[in-house]
């Protein structure tokens, strides 16, 4: 039977696209729909309703940041899944929308909202607090979580991650230069956890694909002025000799990128001699100007795949996207696979062959992490282009050790650290 719904806020959601076909697999989002049988809502402001369908359908509950400081990065996230129920047209799979409003007790109702709607997976919450306030719960109940968070500290089994992790970009860009003849590598890092989170990956991505990481240098996160540090770090290379290093990690983006590379350039830090090396937040540069950067590699995810999500979601919404719309895209159609394979949900989330996505190739991995196939992308004069393409398929996981220094499976000596204590450094990276 067809719902009563909101037309001008459908209409909004859906910018006069194709998907007024209705079906289970719409996603309700009205203050004036009325279902036939109401849905117990706990104390929240968010007025969603769900179709409960059948048994056969897939319950799925979507958790976003619909209102609040976050509200606008959850909208688009919430286009970008309207956009992706309307391509899949599953009328074995219903989704509905929850507001966590970005906060961690926003979370925890949104989450028994879900429950009371008989949701049986998860998708989202987006930030790390709100990941960790339903985790417990949701685990208790057997409900999986696929989060839209980034954080390692969250992630684990039955709680995982959709999103590009920093040890897949860092092992795939790694690799690449290990590939390339490069055996020694130095990193720049800001002084926070998200630098030391950095660290592990790359320690243990260096020790996987038979890299030495050599140096290590630390600054402040709001620092611009790298004068010590690149002075510090380039060792011989001020004198014609050698630097200690023939590849140099920089995981930052904009002024604060180009800042770190010339100076590293000014100190004889270049090319080809050290191959300057990125993340995927490099994509936020431009970097066609920047000469001391010719040559230079990051990952990314499939470029051709990424520009055919914008230029639809744009289409429909007359907007860009944000960075994690094609996320939420990539987890409906997942959900959507899922929902007519049924069978054990979780064994269909880490299946070792993945999914294809409009973020290109990715699997879910046991322990919450995940993989992506990455493209490896040349920094050039004339435009950024793909020098290596993203794997076809995915072969064995590697999970690594929890040890990094100092572990009988971490034989690999401690590299020199600039701008912080060593042995607090290594202390950090025991835990």
């Amino acid at each position: 039977m067809f719902k009563k719904f909101n037309v001008v806020l459908f209409c909004l959601l859906i910018c006069g696209c194709s998907y007024l076909q209705k079906s289970k697999s719409e996603a309700y989002y009205s203050r004036d729909y009325v279902p036939s049988a109401p849905v117990k809502m706990v104390g929240t402001t968010d007025f969603s309703y769900v179709d409960l369908g059948d048994a056969e359908s897939l319950r799925v509950a979507m958790l976003l940041p619909l209102s609040g400081k976050l509200a606008s990065m959850g909208e688009s996230m919430k286009n970008a899944a309207m956009m992706a129920i309307g391509d899949v047209n599953n009328n074995n799979l219903v989704v509905q929308f929850y507001d966590t409003k970005g906060t961690s007790s926003g979370a925890r109702v949104a989450f028994e909202n879900a429950m009371n709607a008989n949701s049986r997976l998860i998708l989202g919450p987006l930030l790390a607090e709100e990941v960790a306030a339903i985790s417990n719960e949701a685990k208790s109940r057997g409900v999986p979580v696929i989060s839209f968070s980034t954080s390692p500290s969250v992630l684990q089994p039955g709680v995982y991650s959709i999103g590009l992790l920093n040890d897949d970009q860092i092992n795939s860009v790694i690799k690449y230069a290990v590939g390339q003849g490069r055996k020694r590598l130095a990193v720049v890092l800001p002084d926070n956890q998200s630098g030391i989170n950095m660290l592990k990956s790359v320690m243990k991505a260096g020790r996987d694909n038979g890299m030495e990481v050599t140096k290590v240098g630390f600054y402040s996160p709001t620092a611009m002025d790298f004068t010590g540090l690149a002075s510090s770090m380039a060792g011989g290379a001020r004198e014609g000799g050698d630097a200690g290093f023939d590849a140099l990690l920089v995981p930052e983006y904009g002024n604060r990128l180009k800042s770190i590379t010339s100076m590293f350039s000014y100190y004889d830090v270049s090319a080809p001699q050290v191959l300057f090396m990125g993340t995927s937040v490099w994509a936020n540069t431009g970097l066609s100007k920047e000469t001391e950067l010719y040559g230079a590699v990051y990952p990314v995810m499939s470029m051709s795949r990424q520009h055919s999500f914008a230029s639809k979601y744009k289409e429909l919404f007359g907007q860009t996207p944000n960075g994690l719309g094609i996320f939420a895209y990539d987890a409906i159609s997942m959900a959507s696979t899922m929902a007519n394979q049924k069978g054990n949900i979780v064994a269909q989330i880490v299946k070792p062959d993945g999914y294809s996505g409009m973020s290109g190739l990715f699997r879910i991995l046991e322990n919450g992490q995940n993989e992506h196939g990455l493209d490896i992308v040349r920094v050039s004069a004339g435009g950024n282009g793909v020098v290596q393409s993203a794997p076809s398929q995915f072969y064995g996981v590697n999970y690594g050790s929890a040890g990094y220094i100092g572990s009988e499976n971490y034989p690999q000596s401690m590299p020199a650290i600039y701008g912080k204590d060593a042995n607090y450094v290594r202390n950090l990276l025991m835990q």
